[in-house]
């Protein structure tokens, strides 16, 4: 699947989606409830988008309540206080001054989830407190996310299998670029891309130059909760039925990255057309460089990316690829010190850095780069 969406047509489309759905919601009140909310589009995905900001809302509510002068602790205090929050929950009355915008992300959200899974679920991630994956938060992201599950489910069985209280988030943005083209956790696009066009049409050729899609459905077995407030409710509320894949779907072939592309005809190029010169005429025929070698001489292996680059090569790296951005960098080369091949490195180089930040892929500095990262390979 593609990595980005264009960003206009995307703010568009979400903008005629949002505007159609409340017309129809206020016109005749002032004010939606927390049922209607259940259900106020035929997109499930939108639905939970707006549960979970307003889920958000609720939690920092109840912080509010908080103050140095009481003791919050304190089991009674808890127990009133959660009661309350309860009780409150089930009583969610939004006017269309406050659900607009809620409703506006939970679009976009719901479009970059369906299209470009790997950025929404990095996006996510990146957002979560304190930088660190808790089993909180892997049963959130599992909860509230239903297009593409199974990317979910995978994220937080890994955290399951480490044993771990907690991970630091750049080691579960490595268990997503493991998992993120596993094709039996994607989801077919197409019934989806119906349920949005049941409200306006979604029309792919828009967002994305070329689409595809997956249509290999994994499955998705919710476990019932005892109900605790409206936001643990509402799920048996909504039909969790998944769509059905269209039979006959074939999956679509991944493109090639771009940059790859390019290297690979540059060094092509190169090996087969040498220069003449009086070196050339006298030399020791050596055999040719091998595909495998493509990005120049592999020297000694090394143990690890971040601790064999020299202070001038780190100082040319920040400068000239992360934007002078040292602590980019730094999160950068730790992601490829945790990936298990150069495939995979090659995969977030091409997929995240280059994209991101527009890197030449000609020069200088990510040559070097590339070269280092295939000595730990090597």
């Amino acid at each position: 699947m593609p990595n980005s969406l264009n960003s206009n047509a995307l703010n568009q489309y979400a903008a005629r989606f949002t505007a159609t759905v409340l017309n129809e919601a206020y016109r005749n009140e002032t004010v939606v409830k927390g049922p209607e909310l259940l259900k106020i589009t035929p997109v499930r995905q939108v639905n939970l988008g707006i549960l979970n900001r307003l889920f958000e809302q609720w939690k920092n509510t109840a912080l509010a309540f908080r103050s140095i002068y009481f003791d919050f602790e304190s089991e009674d205090v808890k127990t009133a206080l959660q009661a309350f929050m309860n009780t409150a929950s089930q009583h969610i009355a939004v006017k269309r001054n406050d659900l607009e915008p809620l409703f506006l992300d939970a679009v976009k959200d719901a479009i970059t989830l369906l299209y470009t899974p790997e950025s929404y679920f990095e996006e996510k991630l990146r957002a979560m407190p304190e930088s660190v994956f808790t089993p909180e938060n892997a049963a959130q992201l599992v909860k509230y996310t239903q297009i593409h599950n199974g990317i979910a489910k995978a994220l937080a069985q890994r955290l399951a299998d480490s044993n771990a209280d907690s991970v630091y988030m750049t080691q579960v943005i490595g268990w997503l670029y493991e998992v993120k083209s596993d094709a039996e956790l994607l989801d077919d696009v197409t019934p989806f891309i119906s349920q949005f066009s049941e409200i306006l049409t979604l029309d792919s050729s828009e967002l994305l130059p070329v689409v595809h899609v997956s249509s290999q459905v994994s499955a998705q077995n919710g476990q019932k909760q005892e109900p605790k407030s409206f936001f643990d409710s509402a799920f048996s509320e909504i039909d969790p039925a998944r769509p059905v894949t269209i039979p006959g779907q074939t999956s679509s072939q991944q493109r090639a990255e771009p940059g790859v592309a390019v290297l690979s005809e540059i060094v092509s190029k190169t090996n087969s057309s040498e220069r003449e010169s009086l070196n050339n005429r006298f030399k020791v025929e050596i055999p040719k460089v091998s595909d495998e070698s493509r990005y120049g001489s592999v020297q000694v292996k090394v143990e690890n990316i971040a601790g064999s680059i020299p202070l001038g090569q780190r100082f040319m790296f920040v400068n000239q690829l992360f934007n002078r951005n040292s602590e980019h960098f730094d999160k950068a080369i730790y992601e490829l010190d945790l990936v298990k091949n150069f495939e995979e490195a090659e995969n977030l180089i091409w997929h995240r850095y280059a994209s991101k930040y527009a890197w030449d892929v000609n020069g200088e500095a990510i040559q070097a780069l590339l070269s280092i990262v295939k000595r730990k390979f090597s």
